[in-house]
């Protein structure tokens, strides 16, 4: 799950730490450790409240290649989520902050 700054302070007041990482393309993205967000205690989130803006919007996603906000075919629950206009819309700002925030890191081309 890719992050933004937002995302990342918010964490990091509430006391968290070593959560995320900076991938090869520049942008923050969430640890996982035994196959799981790191948050995942195996039952429950524990940051619910706190949670990054992808995961609020979560099995939505954006196909890169269509330019379309989809559900993630790999979330068994996918179908029970509504895509409504405006979470497509509150995906693609968060997108377009992330991918903003990786270029100004020097880690997207454009």
């Amino acid at each position: 799950m890719t992050l933004t700054e937002q995302d990342v302070a918010r964490l990091r007041c509430a006391g968290f730490d070593d959560f995320y990482r900076l991938n090869l393309d520049g942008d923050l993205e969430l640890v996982n450790r035994d196959g799981r967000c790191v948050f995942h205690d195996g039952e429950r989130c524990r940051v619910y409240p706190l949670r990054p803006e992808g995961c609020h919007l979560y099995p939505l996603v954006l196909d890169l290649d269509d330019d379309r906000v989809v559900r993630d075919p790999f979330c068994p629950y996918r179908a029970e989520f509504p895509m409504s206009t405006e979470s497509k819309q509150r995906l693609r700002r968060s997108v377009a902050i992330e991918v903003a925030e990786a270029r100004r890191r020097g880690g997207i081309d454009g």
